[in-house]
């Protein structure tokens, strides 16, 4: 067990060992492919209205266009977009009225979406997240997609100062790194609903969300999980080509920790979850139990206890400096502090995410009708 905790944080930082390669790329790629960024909104027209330029202002060498698809908003959004319209040739948008049926709002915008495009790449992204920069763009597609279906990026949460929005912070990372850099060299396991980038006739062919057209959230993980392997999966995680995402609310928070657990029900390859929940929840078990054995021990054979107290020093130093290597290099802060509490803390955080899903009605996680 101890092999594989050592295994685990040395994991870490190969998240940020692939970033530092991509960045060493040079991103004035002739053959960088014509791409549709598609942005699905809900009620999110302040959003729109600040980071929406952004988008369409990036640095591309080649033809670009924008497409917002509206979940029936209330608010001034279209009016929003047809002002913007006029301004940026390359932005469109399509509304998706309330009375729609038969499949999720999330989903139907995508394929919405995805029908617009003039293009062979699209990429999926939401209204709260925002390029950190004009070459956000051409960072992002300047992977090799020859032969490639999907493209997995990574999006971080903007100003977390406090205590609450560090900890949403390290958990995200921390699947991050679970499960990136796995992708490249494995079987894909997901994506972040926020960024991938899918090949448009790639998604036609089998038949887009046809397996899972009701479930309200996982639009992204499912797709990826589902239809891509890993000869077809390309992972972009250069510095500059993370979105930032405005911090959630407590209870969307919470919501979307609860969605992902039905959404890890739909999913292929669920051992590799089980697995790392196993090791996760061994852990705090293991670190526990290494103590009692020293304190029972440490007169009678302070080998065990000396060999024991290595083992438990060498896996923190491992972790510390590998995790938060990896954070410095997405421009978040470190956790050398607290970072041994949040780690603890991580199967407490699942289990009660677990028992809100189990306590939920299963209709809430589907398209209701009326």
């Amino acid at each position: 067990m101890w092999v594989v905790t050592i295994i685990l944080m040395i994991h870490y930082a190969r998240l940020g060992k692939i970033s530092r390669r991509q960045s060493m790329v040079n991103i004035s790629n002739p053959t960088l492919p014509s791409v549709a960024i598609i942005i699905v909104a809900q009620e999110e027209g302040d959003k729109l209205r600040r980071n929406l330029p952004v988008f369409l202002e990036q640095k591309y060498p080649k033809e670009y266009q924008v497409i917002v698809v509206d979940i029936h908003s209330t608010d001034d959004t279209l009016k929003l977009l047809e002002q913007l319209e006029e301004q940026y040739p390359h932005l469109t948008h399509s509304s998706i009225p309330a009375s729609a049926r038969d499949i999720s709002m999330q989903r139907l915008a995508m394929m919405l979406g995805m029908k617009t495009a003039c293009t062979e790449w699209v990429i999926f992204t939401q209204a709260d997240c925002c390029p950190q920069n004009d070459e956000w763009l051409a960072t992002f597609m300047q992977t090799n997609t020859n032969g490639k279906n999907a493209i997995i990026g990574l999006t971080r949460y903007a100003n977390c100062n406090n205590g609450l929005m560090r900890k949403r912070q390290f958990l995200r990372l921390w699947q991050q790194m679970l499960w990136i850099p796995f992708a490249e060299n494995h079987h894909p396991y997901g994506a972040d609903d926020t960024i991938l980038a899918y090949r448009k006739s790639y998604f036609f062919e089998h038949n887009g969300f046809s397996s899972d057209s009701k479930l309200l959230a996982g639009a992204a993980t499912l797709l990826v999980n589902k239809n891509i392997s890993c000869q077809q999966c390309a992972v972009s995680v250069n510095q500059n080509a993370i979105l930032v995402q405005d911090n959630p609310l407590p209870h969307t928070w919470l919501q979307e920790r609860v969605f992902a657990i039905e959404t890890r029900r739909q999913a292929k390859y669920k051992w590799l979850f089980r697995t790392w929940s196993a090791i996760k929840l061994l852990l705090p078990i293991l670190y526990t139990v290494s103590t009692i054995i020293a304190c029972i021990m440490w007169r009678s054979y302070p080998f065990v206890v000396a060999a024991l107290a290595v083992l438990w020093i060498s896996t923190h130093i491992i972790r510390d400096v590998n995790f938060n290597r990896t954070a410095r290099q997405f421009n978040i802060k470190t956790y050398h502090i607290m970072l041994p509490f949040l780690c603890l803390a991580i199967p407490v955080w699942d289990i009660q995410a677990w028992i809100r899903w189990r306590f939920t009605n299963k209709r809430a996680f589907r398209k209701k009708f009326v």
